[in-house]
């Protein structure tokens, strides 16, 4: 199997169109064909559906990469971080398979591509100690540069990845290939999510229906006893426009802060709002929403008629939309 049809992320979907098959136009004209919308459609279902991705999706390389792509730009006009998260996920899990099998110089390659700097070490650490073997040794082959390893293993909560649990040596970071498989596919990860941006730009309305079709599908599952069907009008209305990509006004970003802060919902409902209306860069949203919540769990959201004359809502049926909200789960829980 071909390394573009392996990684078809490290593979520019328009230079590629160029090279394999004299194709000059937009990209928008490759992305929005049936070919495209069949191949993403294809790959979306197996990955959401089924959850692991098989070794091939289409007949042919071109068919690999185009599947990919297309299906990526899917997920990035969709708006849905947790569509994004799910979707890099089943990527890199399909990776994974791959890697078990790589040679070190298919590493080596996959680590460059991705934009990590490594190299072929050899160091071996009195590891463990056992009654009856002595000291255990453990070698490590492969080093990392420390801002690569770093712009990783901040990323995520992996405590095999913090740097007090690394070997440190020389501005490096040692590792086995153990270990290295596991940060290049935390890496594939992130440059799967970074990739999207270069697709939420563009005007695709084709995949951007299947995408959202998509997300829909995604049933969210809270914590605790957070119930977004629940949520009361003048709240809905402000989460709806954020999901379509609208920035909130101060005063309704007060109001739904402090709403779902005190309604017990969890970060990641916040975090996906975030993402969806652009408030932050990708790689910010789950801190900023963690902060946020814990912040506005000593404030109040706005009473009915104050959020009326600041015109943050049209309408009020309510004594308020917290009130509202801890009645209707009452009544749903009998």
């Amino acid at each position: 199997m071909l390394w573009q049809a392996r990684y078809p992320y490290l593979v520019k979907l328009e230079e590629y169109a160029r090279r394999e098959h004299d194709y000059y136009g937009p990209i928008e004209g490759i992305l929005e064909d049936d070919e495209a919308l069949r191949l993403s459609a294809k790959r979306l279902a197996i990955a959401l559906e089924e959850g692991d991705l098989p070794d091939t999706i289409g007949d042919d390389t071109w068919e690999e990469v185009l599947s990919f792509h297309s299906a990526l730009a899917a997920v990035a006009k969709s708006g849905s971080l947790r569509l994004l998260k799910r979707f890099s996920e089943a990527e890199a899990r399909r990776a994974r398979r791959f890697l078990s099998r790589e040679t070190r110089e298919g590493v080596a390659k996959l680590a460059r591509g991705l934009g990590l700097r490594l190299y072929e070490k050899r160091v071996t650490l009195s590891w463990l100690y056992s009654p009856t073997k002595g000291v255990v040794p453990r070698l490590l082959q492969y080093a990392v540069d420390l801002p690569d390893y770093l712009a990783v293993a901040s990323r995520v909560d992996e405590p095999r990845l913090k740097l007090v649990n690394s070997f440190l040596l020389g501005g490096l970071v040692y590792m086995d290939r153990t270990l290295l498989e596991d940060l290049l596919l935390l890496k594939i990860k992130i440059y799967i999510e970074d990739l999207a941006g270069v697709y939420s730009e563009l005007a695709l309305p084709r995949l951007e229906e299947l995408g959202k079709k998509t997300a829909s599908q995604i049933d969210w599952r809270a914590v605790g006893k957070f119930d977004p069907a629940k949520i009361p009008p003048c709240i809905r209305e402000i989460v709806n426009n954020m999901k379509n990509g609208v920035t909130p006004t101060q005063g309704q970003f007060y109001m739904l802060v402090t709403f779902l802060a005190n309604a017990g919902a969890p970060p990641e409902y916040l975090e996906e709002l975030l993402y969806s209306s652009r408030i932050a860069p990708r790689a910010l949203t789950g801190l900023m929403a963690g902060i946020l919540l814990d912040e506005a769990r000593n404030y109040k959201p706005y009473t009915c008629d104050v959020a009326l004359r600041e015109k943050i809502c049209s309408e009020c049926r309510s004594k308020g939309p917290l009130s509202e909200y801890i009645a209707s789960t009452r009544r749903h829980r009998g």
